[in-house]
Formats: structure tokens, C-alpha cells, sequence
């Protein structure tokens, strides 16, 4: 009978010391699982938030973008201590291009400063940072003028219509240029002197606030004859001038001299003409050069192609020794300015008459 009793206490007492067991590794289980459902939670209460404050944030950069839709403008954050005299500006006219160079950029100046605005005359917008500077490259879609303005912290970026804010706009072509020298004559080339004089008159229509002109070329480069008249024809200039000088070689080029100017005979409002007329008549009086009268000029790629009243001014002769000699004299060179600079005023007060 005692064998029998204590065979059952023992059964009794491993039971109770495997439920013991089982009890204990199933309240560390617990305590474990319970401590994984406690930091999941936590974790999803972080997303949650952490998410909530990204929709939150994206929804206020939505409404800052929003309120740049439509004005036409970019805004660019500034670097701390960074003013309007650090920032340089430069444009490409020709090819539609300005740049935006801002000193003291590294690359996660990009990552944290949004550039923020909605532009349609933009083609193409890039930025890099190159030496501990930001540069911003924007593709135009035609000619705009852009204007900046900062407030300390950021720099704003307007694109306008020039129309909208001149009352005139022409376009001035300086002929030849880089490879294509023109006409020469000793150790003179025609590129030169077209640039020297466009130069001049480029100082005279700086001075006149009512005018936008803008230039194929200001150095000494060769812009095609299609990029040339495009930038007249997508700015709606007013009028397009172009700038040459004449030579000839053979019998009679020595005594040759004198003003003449092409112009586009075709063209059906006769705006063309009268430019021309008005540019040459100018000329001879300012500079009392022979008046050789207009030249039909429709088989000139400029000239046909041309959208606006167009003429083209070969003012002399480099190949005569006197009109050489006056045409590479300053005094000379501004005096040609003036005679285009108020032609091209004369031009625009009868077309805006009419």
C-alpha cells in the first residue's frame, strides 16, 4: 500500500513539476510576445505619425507651390549671408538660355532647399553645385525678359514678354563674325568694323529706356543666318537691322564708294522699303557718302525670311582707300551709329502713327 502511495505522489509530482515547467515557459513566452506586440505597436504608432507629419508637410509644400502656378516666377532659397551682389546672371539670348550662379551651395543645399515655382516658357531647368557654387541653368522656350529681385532669404525669378515692358523692341544683327570675316582689305576685316559700329549703336539704345534691343552677336562669334533671324522673328522685333560693309575687286573697285541698303522687295505691307529708305537717306546726310540707292535683297537668306521690316546696310567700301580710312575711324563709326539709331526711332514712330 505505500509502494502504490508513493508511486502515485511521484506520478503526482512530476505532472506538477511539468506543468510547473510548462507554465513558466509559457508565461516567458508571453512576457516575450507581449514585449514584440508592445514595440510593433509603438513602431506603427511612429509611422503613422511619422507619415502623417510627411502628408502634412507635402500638403503645405502643395499649397506654397500653388501659390506660384501662376505668376510666372521661380524661387530659389539663398544661402545664409548670401546678397543680391553675390548672385551672377547670365543669358544667352541666341540660345535661349540664362544662368544663375550662387556661391556658398554644397550638394545637400539641393536636398533641402526646394527650388519652388511653375513656369511654361521653361524648356529644360538643371542645377549641379561645381566648386562651392550652385549653378542654375533654365532652357527658354522664345525670348523673355527675366527679372530678379531678392528678399534676403530667396531669390525670385520673373519671366516677362518684352513687349509687355518696352515700348519697342528690334533687333540688331552685327554681320559676319568668327571664321566668316567678310570683306578684307590689308589687315582689315569687315566682321570688325560691323561689330565696332553695332557696339556704338548699342550705347546709343542702352541710354533709350522706351527701346529693348537685342543682338545676334556682341563678340566676335558667327552665329548661323537661321539663328540670326529667328531671334528677330520669335521676339516680334519691330525692326530687324543688319550691318555690313561692301567691296569689290577688279576694274573699277578702287573708285567705287558710297552707301547702299538691301531690303525685301516682296514684302507686301511695304514696311520693309520704307526702312531701308529711311536708313539710307540718314546715312548719306550723316555721313555725306554717295547714295547708291536700294538693292533688292529677296534672295538674302535674312532678308526673305524676315517677319519684320527688315534692312541691310552696307554703309561703304573697303575696298575704296577713303571710305576705308573714314569706316575704320571712331569719330566715323559713331556718327554711323547715329544715322541708325534715328532710323530705327523715325521707323517707329510711323509705324506706331499708322
Amino acid at each position: 500500500m505505500e509502494k502504490k502511495v508513493m508511486r502515485i505522489s511521484s506520478v503526482i509530482l512530476g505532472m506538477v513539476m511539468v506543468l510547473c515547467v510548462g507554465l513558466f515557459l509559457g508565461v516567458s513566452d508571453i512576457h516575450y510576445k507581449s514585449e514584440v506586440f508592445a514595440k510593433e505597436v509603438e513602431e506603427s504608432r511612429e509611422y503613422k505619425q511619422s507619415l502623417k507629419d510627411r502628408m502634412r508637410d507635402e500638403i503645405e509644400n502643395a499649397k506654397e507651390l500653388a501659390s506660384f502656378a501662376d505668376k510666372g516666377q521661380i524661387r530659389i532659397a539663398l544661402p545664409k549671408d548670401i546678397t543680391e551682389s553675390d548672385i551672377k546672371l547670365k543669358e544667352d539670348i541666341t540660345n535661349r538660355e540664362y544662368q544663375v550662379v550662387i556661391p556658398n551651395v554644397n550638394d545637400e543645399y539641393f536636398d533641402s532647399n526646394p527650388i519652388m515655382g511653375s513656369v511654361s516658357v521653361i524648356d529644360d531647368f538643371s542645377v549641379y553645385e561645381d566648386f562651392g557654387k550652385g549653378y542654375f541653368d533654365i532652357k527658354l522656350n522664345g525670348i523673355y525678359e527675366c527679372k530678379h529681385t531678392t528678399d534676403g532669404e530667396y531669390l525670385y525669378l520673373d519671366f516677362e514678354d518684352p513687349h509687355k515692358i518696352y515700348d519697342n523692341v528690334v533687333v540688331i544683327d552685327a554681320g559676319h563674325g568668327g571664321k566668316d570675316v567678310g570683306a578684307i582689305q590689308g589687315k582689315y576685316n569687315e566682321k570688325d568694323i560691323d561689330l565696332d559700329i553695332v557696339l556704338k549703336l548699342k550705347a546709343l539704345l542702352d541710354n533709350d529706356t522706351s527701346i529693348k534691343a537685342y543682338y545676334t552677336r556682341l563678340t566676335d562669334v558667327n552665329p548661323s543666318l537661321e539663328e540670326r533671324v529667328k531671334l528677330s522673328n520669335d521676339v516680334g522685333a519691330d525692326v530687324f537691322l543688319s550691318v555690313h560693309n561692301n567691296s569689290l575687286s577688279g576694274f573699277g573697285s578702287a573708285t567705287t564708294s558710297g552707301t547702299q541698303v538691301l531690303y525685301y522687295v516682296s514684302d507686301n505691307t511695304g514696311n520693309s522699303k520704307v526702312f531701308a529708305d529711311i536708313c539710307l537717306d540718314k546715312l548719306c546726310s550723316y555721313l555725306g557718302s554717295d547714295n547708291r540707292g536700294l538693292v533688292n535683297g529677296d534672295d538674302i537668306y535674312i532678308i526673305h525670311n524676315s517677319k519684320s521690316p527688315v534692312a541691310l546696310v552696307e554703309i561703304g567700301f573697303l575696298s575704296n582707300q577713303s571710305d576705308l580710312i573714314k569706316l575704320t575711324n571712331e569719330d566715323y563709326q559713331k556718327e554711323c551709329a547715329k544715322a541708325l539709331y534715328d532710323s530705327i526711332k523715325e521707323m517707329i514712330s510711323k509705324t506706331y502713327k499708322e
